[in-house]
C-alpha cells in the first residue's frame, strides 16, 4: 500500500480547515500529520489519536497569538524535512502547501483559499500598525508563496470561487471537491421562533446586518461566537436579541435543531454552518455570493438576497412565511456534503490525477539485462 502523509497548517483551532483535516486523518488513520505547532487544548480532541508531528514553531509559547509568528512560518515547514511518502496531502490557507516532498511523490493541495493576509490584505488585517509592520514582507512572502504553490502536483479547491482565486494567483486550474460536513449530527426538525447565527464576529463577517434587521423588526435572534465586533453589535442590539460566546457543537446542534433559520449575512468561501443548518431541515437566509450559491437552492432549502443590507435580508426573513419547505428534503439536500461524499469524491480527484501522471511518463529505458 502506498504511503501518505497529511500536512496542515497549524492545529490550535476548532475551524472548518481543521475539520477537513481531521477528516483527510480519518481516512488514511496510519498517516502521520505535520503542522507547524500543535495546541491539544484549543482544537479538536480526536487529533490526540494520530501522530501529530511539528515544526520548531511548537515550542515557542504562543497559542492564540499564532499570527504574530507569520514570518517563520515558511522556515518552519521548511524545518519538516523532505517528505518521501508516495501521495503527500496538504490542507493548506496559506502555509502547508510549501511542505517539501521527494521527486516520486505526488503532492496534492487541498485549498481552503491563497493566503487572504497575502492577497487581500486590506479585508483581513484591520488594523494600521499591523499592514504597516506586513508591508516590507508581504513581496517576498508572495514570491515565496507562488513558488511553492508552483511545485505541487495537483490543486483542489474547496469551492467555486476559490477555484478562481487560485486560477488568477498561481495560473493553476484546480478541481472542486466540497469540504465535509458532519450532516449526521443534525435531525430535520419543524421551524422554530427564532433566527440564528452561527459566526466570528470579524467585521468582514457582516453579522452587523441580521442585528439591526432583527431588532427593527422585534424578532427573535441568537448570535452564537465571539470576536473583535461583540461590542459593536452588543451596542446596536435590542433586547430581542440573546449573545451566547462560544458554545460546543451539542449546544450549536440543538439551537440549530430549534430555530426558525440561520442567516449568513457575509461571503464565504464555502460556509459550513449553512450546510449545517439544512442539516436541521432548517432554510438559510444568506447574502447571494461566494460558497452560498454552490449549497443553497434558493426558494427550495431557502433563501438569497442580492444587497448585502439588513433591509434585503429583513425582505428575505419575511419571505420565509410564503415558502413552503419540507424539512426532511432540506436534510437530504444538506447529505451532498456529507464526509462519505466528500472521501468518494476526492478519491475520484486524485485517482484521475496519478493516472495521467502514469500516462504522460515516458517509458523506462531497456536495461542489459532486459534485451
Amino acid at each position: 500500500m502506498a504511503s501518505v502523509a497529511i500536512v496542515h497548517d497549524y492545529l490550535n483551532q476548532k475551524g472548518g480547515a481543521e475539520r477537513v483535516a481531521l477528516e483527510l486523518a480519518r481516512h488514511w488513520p496510519s498517516a502521520p500529520i505535520y503542522t507547524a505547532l500543535y495546541r491539544p487544548d484549543s482544537t479538536f480532541p480526536e487529533f490526540h489519536d494520530h501522530d501529530v508531528r511539528t515544526s520548531f514553531l511548537d515550542r515557542v509559547p504562543v497559542d492564540a497569538a499564532f499570527r504574530t509568528l507569520l514570518p517563520l512560518y515558511p522556515a518552519a515547514f521548511r524545518s519538516l524535512g523532505r517528505l518521501e511518502h508516495d501521495l503527500v496531502v496538504s490542507s493548506s490557507s496559506g502555509w502547508a502547501h510549501a511542505v517539501r516532498t521527494a521527486p516520486g511523490s505526488f503532492h496534492v493541495v487541498y485549498c481552503h483559499a491563497p493566503g487572504r493576509w497575502l492577497y487581500s490584505t486590506e479585508r483581513y488585517v484591520r488594523r494600521g500598525a499591523q499592514r504597516l509592520l506586513l508591508a516590507p514582507v508581504l513581496a517576498p512572502l508572495r514570491a515565496w508563496d507562488r513558488r511553492a504553490a508552483a511545485r505541487a502536483n495537483l490543486y483542489i479547491a474547496n469551492a467555486e470561487g476559490i477555484r478562481r482565486r487560485i486560477r488568477d494567483i498561481y495560473g493553476i486550474d484546480a478541481a472542486v471537491v466540497h469540504p465535509p460536513v458532519d450532516v449526521d449530527r443534525f435531525r430535520a426538525r419543524p421551524p422554530g421562533e427564532r433566527l440564528l447565527v452561527v459566526s466570528r464576529l470579524l467585521p468582514y463577517k457582516r453579522v452587523d446586518l441580521v442585528v439591526e434587521a432583527a431588532t427593527r423588526a422585534g424578532l427573535p435572534l441568537d448570535v452564537v461566537g465571539t470576536g473583535p465586533d461583540l461590542d459593536r453589535l452588543r451596542a446596536l442590539a435590542g433586547a430581542n436579541v440573546s449573545f451566547h460566546g462560544r458554545l460546543d457543537d451539542a449546544e450549536i446542534t440543538e439551537l440549530m435543531e430549534g430555530c426558525r433559520a440561520l442567516c449568513l449575512p457575509g461571503e464565504e468561501d464555502f460556509g459550513i454552518t449553512p450546510v449545517e443548518a439544512m442539516a436541521a431541515g432548517k432554510p438559510v437566509v444568506a447574502f447571494a455570493a461566494g460558497g452560498a450559491l454552490e449549497t443553497v437552492v434558493d426558494e427550495v432549502t431557502g433563501l438569497l438576497f442580492r444587497e448585502q443590507t439588513a433591509d434585503a435580508l429583513l425582505a428575505a426573513v419575511r419571505r420565509l412565511d410564503d415558502l413552503d419547505l419540507d424539512p426532511e428534503a432540506v436534510h437530504r439536500h444538506a447529505r451532498r456534503f456529507a464526509p462519505d461524499a466528500f472521501r468518494r469524491r476526492l478519491d475520484e480527484v486524485i485517482d484521475a490525477a496519478l493516472e495521467g501522471r502514469r500516462a504522460t511518463r515516458p517509458p523506462a529505458r531497456a536495461t542489459r539485462a532486459a534485451v
